[in-house]
């Protein structure tokens, strides 16, 4: 039987089309997830275009330097960088700016007095204990951060560390002074400022609430005789029991005697003559014989009568060497007591004479209490000098005719005297 040639015909007809339908919806489907994907796109990230120049990027919102290596920094500056370093706020760590930094460095390391830069209202109420140790010593140091100072405080602050001339504290002020003494360049509105802090005034009322009246000059040269930590002490210590007895003074006098300050034996001389000869024990009188001046005609006094006292050998050797050196001689080998008498006392019973003494090259100090006059130095104000002589400035101004608070530098006041 022949097949129909028609039927063969009809099948490849049905099979194009299948195929063509096929291909057709094939198609689609790839149009469909080619479309799919055009549309469906995340957008182009920004970090796919032109990066942005160095001065177009955000700056970083904190130091990226630790507070150890800021205090290694800060602690090289001198005082005026220091100052300039008040400005700085950007963060380091822990909340800390460069500023609060900056101003731990200043009163840490060159004692600047925060106290006097601000008014008493404004005050810091909060601080913080940082301790650092630089890798030059042994020991940390102990700064002072206070994370509660605003702005405007720290303008004030700059601006008094700009125009005062001792920004410092006390004992920024006695550190300074013993620095310029040793290289023979005290300046006198150094030695005004110092006699105007309660540490000065604390000794100085401790010795003139008595007669012999003793100078500004002696105080202060016996001060700087001495360490800080033995004046602080004492101070310390004063503000807490208020003792103003001559025992107190006394005890003063031997805490120096005791550290080889030869004006605390004069002082002791001049205020405590009878306590000195009589009440001292013998180890204090062989200091007092150590440390006194030689040119003095009161320490030669002394050494005669610690020479005829009653006291140990040990005693009347340490006056008999003290005479012998005095005089320019040799002291003899053997210790021969009647010898010592026989050259350097009397058979004559040795009279009495007023006792003068004056503290060994004092520091000059601009203020003359004999003729009640006072010549203005450089950086007084009038409320300084009423201050220093217990006035008010008032009393200054009517005393001397004066129409204004200011001063020219040179002239003299007229000191009125205290009813």
């Amino acid at each position: 039987m022949t097949p129909d040639p028609s039927l063969f015909v009809k099948k490849i007809r049905h099979l194009s089309q299948a195929l063509i339908i096929s291909g057709a919806v094939n198609i689609g489907v790839l149009s469909l997830l080619l479309y799919w994907m055009l549309t469906e796109r995340p957008p182009t990230p920004y970090c796919e275009l032109k990066p942005a120049s160095y001065e177009q990027q955000q700056a970083p919102l904190a130091d990226q330097r630790e507070v150890v290596e800021v205090l290694a920094q800060l602690s090289q500056l001198a005082f005026p960088q220091l100052v300039e370093s008040l400005s700085h706020q950007q963060v380091i760590e822990n909340g800390y700016a460069e500023r609060d930094l900056a101003l731990a460095c200043l009163m840490a390391l060159h004692h600047f007095d925060l106290q006097r830069a601000l008014p008493r209202n404004e005050q810091p109420r909060q601080q913080r204990l940082l301790a650092w140790k630089p890798d030059a010593q042994k020991t940390p140091i102990t700064l002072v951060v206070y994370p509660d100072l605003t702005p405007q405080q720290f303008k004030t602050i700059i601006q008094f560390a700009k125009i005062e001339r001792w920004p410092f504290t006390a004992e920024g002020l006695f550190l300074l002074l013993k620095q310029q003494q040793k290289e023979k360049t005290v300046d006198s509105s150094l030695i005004d400022t110092f006699s105007l802090t309660p540490e000065f005034w604390t000794v100085e009322l401790l010795f003139n609430r008595s007669h012999p009246h003793i100078d500004k000059n002696e105080i202060l040269t016996l001060l700087l005789e001495g360490e800080w930590a033995t004046l602080k002490q004492f101070v310390d210590r004063q503000r807490q029991v208020h003792d103003q007895s001559d025992a107190r003074r006394q005890r003063f006098l031997l805490d120096y005697l005791k550290a080889g300050c030869p004006s605390a034996a004069v002082l002791l001389l001049k205020k405590d003559w009878e306590f000195a000869v009589k009440k001292l024990d013998d180890q204090q009188v062989i200091i007092v014989l150590q440390n006194l001046p030689k040119k003095l005609p009161e320490s030669t006094r002394f050494a005669k009568e610690m020479l005829t006292s009653p006291r140990s050998t040990k005693v009347w050797q340490q006056a008999a060497q003290w005479l012998y050196t005095k005089a320019g001689e040799p002291i003899p080998k053997e210790w021969n007591y009647q010898q010592v008498l026989a050259r350097f006392v009397s058979t004559k019973p040795v009279q009495d004479i007023p006792l003068q003494v004056s503290a060994p090259a004092p520091i000059p100090i601009s203020q003359n209490p004999v003729s009640r006059t006072y010549t203005i130095q450089e950086g007084d104000s009038l409320w300084k000098i009423a201050r220093r002589f217990n006035l008010t400035t008032e009393e200054l101004k009517r005393h001397n005719q004066l129409q204004s608070d200011v001063l020219k530098v040179g002239s003299v006041l007229k000191i009125p005297e205290k009813k």
